[in-house]
């Protein structure tokens, strides 16, 4: 029998566990290793718990750099954000129970009435993309201060508007300017200020905060707009809230854009993170004074102002990944939130003669059914075993979902509001005799949870799908982190714009049962064949896709690409 020959011992590796990219030597007193492969680059890691983590993005050395603030100060800027974003959802629905009110007391059609919530919609979708591309060179803390005083203006403005459709119209557009910066920018914010291994919690709180409040507001807010004042009152409520919004805004929420250089023969970190949760107060006036002074509106700007820097979130929104994404999701978005604005329309009339209140509850299904399912999807295990099996099996769920509940809610309604054809009803009935009779409101706001629960479905293949795209396509984390935003921005920009469209359009689809039974009909049909189409693009030319995302986004240089010489050739 031959003799195995013993193999000597692994050696003792010095370094802590990190990804196998480069071999470090570290050095544990300051959580710094140098690398040895190219250069003599220092690698940072992490403190207390995180003390084995390389940091991602590596930190720069100075204070004033957001991955190094303390953990109070970078928390203190998601909340004064995500306390905008709430704001923002509230209101952005806030008229969704009130809209046949609005008609009738204006003696208006209920397109006009609706129009107070598309016109803000299509507004914030300009105002976002310009919000993307002045964020780029100005930074992010001007936009959302002047963004914060539109709407302050228009929230101030819509608590005195009753008797004038012009006045209300104003003031929602002053609303709808400033919305676009919260829908675009807080992503990039998250990114900024916050590591990899922090960076997930907070993109989850982000989403459920804006998805929950969205979802969930009218719950209250049909409550409140019961009364003699309508839905002034909403507002006097949000105009409360927002003053605490505008202190945290001006002073919990400092610039975040920063342009991070690490040298390549950095010397080892020296500099401690804080991972406090509460700040070391000073009472003095020259800490107050210092703190305020670092509160600048206007701290950052570009080095270099030039056209591609322009067009980056440009080029972002019409990326094919982008257009695919918006393609896909958009029915069961639009189609959710032009039949929750439609709404109104449905049920205040006869037969129903819903208020506001039991009009804000037909949205209990939506948010009891997708708010647990938008939160789920979003959680890391979901994105770590993203494949493209389990992105096409995601799509065809998301897809019967959303579709059951288009073609359940509108064949269930106008199909209940149709006279019996075996002449069971009354004699002399009519239609408007049925009422709640034939319609139970669970089962309608059931019907709209399903067709929530699927839209979100789609929209958790969103954040994957771009992280694929711009891990392919970018150079640098830096730019990867960049891109991400940009589509992220872009792809919110383009459905708020289509989506405004949607509740402009579909009360004059819908104004007859048959119209509604149509429209669910034709949305529902739609999506199935636009996922399929999908589905196929993925399947066969996935790849194809990602690189014609950076040809769009001038993130390849096709110049390199061009052959010169053969690799054969001789002198």
């Amino acid at each position: 029998m031959p003799e195995i020959e013993e193999r000597p011992p692994r050696p003792i590796s010095k370094d802590w566990p990190r990804p196998a990219t480069a071999a470090t030597t570290a050095t544990t007193a300051t959580g710094s290793s140098f690398s040895s492969t190219t250069s003599q680059r220092t690698i940072k890691y992490g403190t207390g718990k995180y003390a084995k983590v390389e940091l991602s993005p590596q930190p720069s050395e100075d204070p004033e750099d957001p991955l190094n603030w303390p953990l109070w100060k970078k928390h203190l800027n998601l909340g004064a954000l995500l306390y905008m974003v709430a704001l923002v959802g509230v209101m952005k629905t806030a008229y969704i129970s009130v809209n046949s009110v609005i008609a009738i007391e204006e003696d208006v059609s209920y397109t006009a009435a609706v129009a107070l919530t598309a016109v803000p919609l299509m507004m914030s979708a300009v105002t976002g993309l310009a919000s993307l591309i002045i964020a780029r060179i100005w930074g992010k803390r001007p936009v959302y201060l002047v963004s914060m005083v539109m709407i302050f203006m228009g929230v101030v403005w819509n608590t005195h508007v009753r008797g004038s459709l012009a006045e209300n119209m104003a003031a929602r557009i002053f609303q709808g300017l400033g919305w676009g910066s919260f829908d675009t920018l807080v992503l990039g914010s998250i990114q900024d200020t916050y590591f990899e291994h922090e960076r997930q919690s907070m993109i989850i709180l982000h989403y459920s905060v804006s998805v929950a409040t969205m979802l969930g507001s009218q719950l209250l807010g049909g409550v409140a707009s019961a009364g003699p004042r309508a839905f002034e009152v909403q507002f006097e409520i949000i105009s409360a809230f927002l003053s605490i919004a505008i202190l945290l805004l001006v002073f919990g929420a400092p610039e975040t854009t920063y342009d991070r250089v690490v040298g390549p023969d950095e010397q080892p970190s020296t500099m401690e993170r804080s991972q406090s949760l509460w700040p070391t107060v000073t009472y003095t006036k020259e800490a107050a004074l210092d703190y305020v002074a670092k509160m600048k509106p206007w701290p950052y700007k570009a080095n270099e102002i030039d056209l591609p820097l322009i067009l980056q979130a440009p080029r972002a929104m019409l990326a094919p990944t982008t257009a695919l994404l918006f393609t896909v999701t958009l029915l069961p978005y639009a189609g959710l939130w032009s039949l929750a604005a439609s709404l109104s329309l449905l049920f205040s009339p006869l037969p129903f003669m819903l208020s506001s209140a039991p009009l804000g509850t037909l949205l209990t299904g939506p948010f009891l059914l997708a708010t647990p399912v938008a939160i789920a999807l979003a959680f890391p295990l979901f994105h770590k075993r993203f494949t493209q099996t389990v992105h096409l099996t995601a799509l065809a769920i998301g897809t019967a979902f959303a579709s059951i509940g288009m073609f359940g809610f509108g064949l269930y309604v106008a199909g209940s509001m149709e006279m019996p054809a075996d002449g069971s009803a009354e004699p002399f009935s009519t239609p408007w005799d049925l009422g709640l009779n034939r319609v139970s409101l669970p089962v309608a706001s059931f019907l709209l949870g399903l067709l929530a629960a699927g839209s979100l479905a789609l929209d958790a293949t969103i954040r994957p799908v771009i992280q694929r795209s711009t891990a392919f396509t970018s150079a640098s984390l830096a730019v990867g982190l960049r891109n991400t935003a940009d589509m992220h921005g872009g792809l919110s920009c383009l459905r708020s714009l289509v989506v405004g469209a949607f509740i402009l359009g579909l009360p004059n689809a819908i104004f007859e049962w048959d119209g509604l039974r149509m429209a669910a009909l034709g949305m529902g049909i739609a999506q199935i064949i636009v996922t399929a189409a999908v589905c196929g693009v993925h399947w066969y030319w996935d790849e194809n896709v990602r690189r014609l995302d950076g040809r769009v986004m001038g993130l390849i240089d096709l110049s390199l690409l061009k052959r010169t010489a053969s690799f054969f050739e001789t002198d």
